[in-house]
């Protein structure tokens, strides 16, 4: 059977976050990063997310049992304790109702946000979609429904091209800044491939993600990278068009990068839907530099190797914590303890309390899967009741 369990939820952290530390470091070397390229780095960071969203054990995932000073943590974190009389509670259960409560919270705000945006953007920008020569440019770049769906402004609130928007998009233009004809179309151009492919969906589907996974501050840092990696794919898909494309792109690109800095803190203050440009200008111009240098397929193929080793092997195993000492355990997936008065109390959230009077132990399992012969109560005083009338 495929579970959504505590322990799950454990090993998508260790091992989301141990691709993340993987992808990162070759981030900040921007000498691999080239010789990898950037499409095999945005499958790792696919893989990082597919990771997230899948929380599950499966039903080959084999258990392995943590120490026994481990165990005791994590037991201590899912046991149930009588906080009052009519209340048992365990740090686990608050720390579900906290990430549901503050996950809810987040997508509220990320969806408010986006609403403010552009009604910040009506309100203090110039509808340019109809004038020459963007009215032009715009033609030659998208089909015709595409261009009902983007409307082009230009605004104080922003520093550099920017695109905003999901169904509708809305490119947005530095109003301070002359700009030639053909800096505004590669501006343009850049912009429109972002939403002709999709990206702001991509970005927005995993802001959502960084906002139901608030607590682990790696996965922000995994929609910074995804983010840079948009950027380089747009880069790529002009500079492949010649020598002569790429010269007048660059030009274009340092042309805006050179703005005003105080006012681009103000922009991206606001713009949280925006694919942010400057920070990240240096990194993108190595990438053009060397987008000739030969791939390294050793390089490539090793961590690939890694990256897809550490994603398989992380649903053939989960980690599970186990109080019951090894003398008394034994099984292929599992501990079972071998005990005739050993029974199990379901609780509320559909797990299950797995007692061992004997010993005077007890831990929560997600499931009675490898209990088959387990006796099951409803509650303490159920069991009470049967010992003493048999």
């Amino acid at each position: 059977m495929i579970h959504f369990s505590f322990s799950s939820v454990l090993m998508t952290f260790l091992v989301s976050n141990l691709l993340l530390v993987v992808i990162s470091l070759l981030f900040r070397n921007e000498n691999i990063l080239a010789k990898l390229g950037f499409r095999l780095t945005a499958i790792f960071c696919i893989i990082t997310l597919i990771r997230l969203l899948l929380p599950l054990e499966l039903p080959f995932t084999k258990t392995v049992i943590l120490p026994k000073a481990l165990s005791e943590v994590l037991f201590a974190i899912r046991h149930r304790y009588n906080v009052f009389p009519w209340l048992r509670i365990s740090v686990w259960d608050i720390f579900r109702l906290v990430w549901l409560v503050e996950s809810i919270r987040r997508l509220i705000t990320l969806f408010y946000s986006h609403w403010k945006v552009r009604m910040l953007i009506r309100g203090n920008s110039k509808d340019i979609t109809k004038q020459e020569p963007y009215a032009s440019i715009l033609m030659d770049l998208c089909t015709e429904n595409q261009r009902k769906r983007i409307r082009m402004r230009t605004t104080k609130f922003v520093n550099v091209p920017m695109i905003t928007g999901l169904r509708n998009a809305l490119i947005l233009l530095p109003a301070d800044i002359d700009s030639s004809d053909e800096d505004v179309m590669f501006a343009l151009r850049h912009e429109v491939y972002h939403y002709v492919h999709h990206d702001l969906w991509l970005k927005f589907a995993v802001n959502c993600l960084s906002a139901i996974y608030w607590w682990n501050p790696f996965t922000h840092l995994l929609s910074k990278q995804i983010g840079i990696l948009l950027e380089m794919r747009v880069d790529n898909s002009i500079v492949s068009e010649g020598e002569e494309s790429t010269i007048r792109y660059l030009s274009s690109m340092l042309h805006y990068m050179g703005g005003d800095p105080e006012r681009d803190d103000v922009s991206a203050q606001y713009m949280g839907m925006a694919l942010k440009k400057k920070s990240n200008l240096l990194r993108r111009l190595h990438m053009i530099q060397n987008r000739e240098q030969k791939r390294s397929h050793l390089l490539s193929a090793a961590m690939l190797l890694i990256v897809g080793s550490i994603y398989i092997g992380s649903y053939l195993f989960i980690l599970e914590n186990s109080t019951f000492e090894q003398g008394i355990t034994e099984s292929d997936r599992y501990t079972t303890p071998r005990d005739d008065d050993i029974f199990a109390i379901q609780n509320d959230d559909s797990t299950y309390t797995i007692y061992l009077p004997s010993l005077g132990i007890n831990e929560i399992v997600d499931s009675l899967e490898l209990y088959p012969q387990i006796k099951i109560y409803s509650n303490k005083e159920e069991y009470n009741e049967k010992i003493q009338n048999p």
